[in-house]
């Protein structure tokens, strides 16, 4: 018999769906383990595996696929619990990140709070480089900055470093290689690049994007790693995909290198099923809930 499985992975519960070939499911739920999200997910195995009579090991000879969806990224993000993010720009734009595109709800009102961006003014370094829009090189990188910034890093803890550069997206040279200097320093650190995650047009999506990708890197990395050594140790030899955020599936190894792409990873999957369900019906409008123990 062979089976497919999906896990959600909530705040408070773990729940798991598992599908024979002959499309019978079976249905488990159990306790969320926070500190190490991939205890509960082998735990929420093991009880499938009782559910069907046999062993963890096994059972997972038998699964060939399993696809996951997770909110571990989505509450790192709600409850403020993400990575110490540094961040390196271009000289002359340290604030992009709090200015944003200038928008306020009452746009005549200056004193309406903004939202607190995710690196503080203290841990955004900027650094000597640029390229003009036809990649004409104004100012070489300067690379000892880049270094000084590392150690600026260091001092304060910093977990994670986001390195978001004018024009990078389109003459990457000077990110790529600053993430190459910040990887030699800060061996132990979550570097993202711009040029990694999203190469587009936009300073502030791009840097937003990134910054995010750091905040979140770190808690959904070590997690993914832990969930695939304890599914290998356990004999599982098929596909892990995880869930993104627009509902399609990525291997593991992009998800810890491209975390933004989970943002939305649990949340995404009702309003897919949903319409899925609802399009045999002819019915095309659908409104899905998905209440969790950290967010609605």
């Amino acid at each position: 018999m062979e089976y497919v499985i999906g896990i959600d992975i909530g705040g408070t519960h773990t729940d798991l769906v598992c599908m024979d070939e002959k499309g019978e499911m079976v249905i488990e739920k159990v306790p969320s383990t926070p500190s190490d999200p991939s205890v509960g997910a082998i735990n929420g195995l093991m009880r499938l595996a009782e559910r069907y009579g046999k062993s963890l090991q096994d059972f997972l000879k038998e699964v060939v696929r399993i696809c996951h969806g997770t909110t571990v990224t989505t509450n790192a993000v709600l409850t403020w619990n993400g990575a110490k993010v540094g961040l390196l720009h271009t000289g002359g734009f340290r604030d992009s990140l709090e200015i944003r595109f200038g928008i306020r709800e009452n746009v005549y009102d200056y004193r309406v709070p903004q939202p607190d961006p995710l690196v503080p003014r203290y841990l955004r370094v900027p650094i000597e480089e640029r390229y003009r829009w036809d990649g004409t090189e104004l100012k070489p990188l300067n690379e000892e900055q880049v270094r000084e910034a590392c150690e600026i890093f260091r001092k304060h803890g910093v977990e994670s470093v986001a390195i978001c550069f004018l024009w990078s997206f389109k003459y990457p040279d000077h990110e790529k290689r600053a993430a190459e200097i910040v990887r030699q320093e800060l061996p132990d650190a979550y570097v993202t690049a711009s040029v990694e995650v999203q190469p587009e047009i936009r300073e502030y999506w791009r840097t937003s994007t990134t910054v995010i990708n750091g905040y979140v890197g770190p808690v959904l990395s070590n997690y993914i790693r832990n969930l695939v050594d304890k599914l290998e140790n356990a004999g599982f030899k098929g596909d892990l995909l995880i869930t993104q955020s627009n509902a399609g599936v990525m291997h593991p190894d992009v998800a810890c290198e491209q975390a933004v792409r989970t943002l939305l990873s649990g949340p995404s999957c009702g309003p897919t099923a949903g319409i899925f369900i609802a399009e045999p019906m002819g019915i095309d409008d659908i409104i899905t809930i998905d209440m969790g123990g950290t967010s609605f």
